[in-house]
């Protein structure tokens, strides 16, 4: 019988770089398909966030005043929505969402300055080794350089052992509604592209409202 000209390994690394690319495709498709949805697609998806976020502050009892609150939960809600819509994490949220968490950081006297930005470096660290041993295994970029951004903020307030409660959260909601959108598209999972920025947003909302 006629033997294969190609090696056993070289046909498996074939076959798996073939998967990858054909994996690319797919989500890459997604991506661009995300970035022309109407306009009345991104009302819906802001009035959504706007209520989500707002039901949040139930956790606080009464409605309080400080503007903080308000100004943070405004750019977690931008962040977030622009991540549903585009994919994408404004550099201007993060950069905002930065300043909030520093200014509550500098004026309240109950918070560790030193362990919140200690945990924001780490967290923002293992965001961008995660992302790049993805690439190095996938060939594509599955998590975003924006997201590592916006873990420094989002570390800032919820310090380093709530940003693991944090991470914790957002990953587990994002995994439930990627099998169902998986189930529902018949899909498989690994095909399905979720923005892993809005998860994050709401977790953090959570978990720093629930420790004010």
């Amino acid at each position: 019988m006629p033997e294969s000209s190609t090696p056993p390994e070289q046909q498996s690394g074939h076959s798996r770089a073939g998967a990858h690319a054909a994996r690319a495709q797919v989500i890459h498709a997604q991506l661009v398909a995300s970035g022309h949805r109407p306009f009345s697609v991104a009302c819906a998806n802001f009035v959504l966030h706007v209520l989500i976020y707002a039901s949040g502050l139930a956790l606080l009892g009464p409605w309080p005043g400080l503007w903080l609150i308000w100004c943070a939960g405004a750019m977690l809600v931008w962040a977030s929505c622009v991540d549903v819509q585009r994919f994408e994490i404004p550099d201007w949220a993060t950069v905002g969402l930065t300043g909030a968490a520093l200014y509550w950081i500098a004026t309240d006297p109950g918070i560790l300055w030193l362990e919140h930005a200690i945990g924001a470096i780490f967290w923002a660290g293992s965001f961008e080794i995660i992302r790049r041993v993805f690439i190095w295994r996938s060939g594509f970029d599955g998590l975003g350089f924006g997201d590592v951004k916006l873990m420094v903020p989002l570390a800032l307030l919820c310090g380093p052992v709530g940003s693991a409660q944090m991470v914790f959260l957002a990953a587990t909601a994002a995994v439930a509604v990627m099998l169902s959108v998986a189930v529902l598209r018949r899909q498989a999972v690994a095909n399905i592209a979720l923005p892993f920025g809005t998860f994050l947003c709401f977790a953090t909302w959570i978990v720093w409202i629930s420790g004010l």
